[in-house]
């Protein structure tokens, strides 16, 4: 049965994600890891473990001693954040993404982590977009997928990780806040339009 790991596994995506998944593999087999721990269910139904990306030493450790076969990056510092903290987002999203990927490589481990239609910028064509096209983004999150996306095709063809990624668009969870992306504008117009 897998062993699945999932940074950033409080996040938008993550919150929902790690509790399907145990549901599906058991929640004993799902290994959730975040830079801290709150009292969501993702972080108290099963095994726990607070773990920045950055540190590749505390990644590969934890991934070790729950003998993962799976690891789902779903660690990043979103668009509005990565905006106003472009060095740091690069850190975090890049550095993050190869501490990923050189634990799946270790492991021989199947890898997934998302990407973001924020790879496109103003010169992507706008109808029928193709799946290989012009990706010029205009922000630093874009910037980050795009050589996400490129990275984990490097790590595929170099050393042969099953890496796996597909481009969402922006998502809103029902179970966690929204964080740093963009949809904390629209938040943000929301609650001040209510207020008035």
């Amino acid at each position: 049965m897998k062993r699945i790991l999932i940074t950033g596994a409080l996040g938008q995506i993550g919150s929902e994600l790690t509790l399907r998944l145990r549901e599906i593999y058991r929640a004993d087999h799902v290994i959730a890891t975040d830079i801290k721990k709150n009292d969501s269910e993702a972080a108290q139904n099963g095994p726990f473990e607070t773990v920045d990306v950055t540190d590749l030493n505390k990644l590969m450790e934890t991934a070790k001693k729950y003998k993962v076969d799976t690891v789902m990056h779903l660690a990043a510092l979103l668009s509005a954040t990565a905006e106003a903290k472009p060095v740091f987002a690069w850190n975090l999203n890049m550095g993050g993404l190869m501490n990923a990927l050189e634990t799946a490589r270790e492991l021989k481990a199947q890898f997934f982590t998302p990407s973001s239609i924020g790879v496109f910028g103003p010169s992507t064509p706008k109808n029928n977009t193709p799946q290989d096209t012009i990706m010029r983004p205009t922000t630093m999150y874009g910037v980050n997928k795009v050589a996400g996306e490129l990275l984990a095709d490097y790590y595929y063809h170099k050393f042969g990780v099953d890496s796996r990624g597909l481009r969402f668009p922006g998502l809103i969870s029902h179970v966690t806040l929204p964080g740093g992306g963009t949809t904390d504008y629209a938040v943000e117009i929301y609650y001040e339009a209510v207020k008035n």
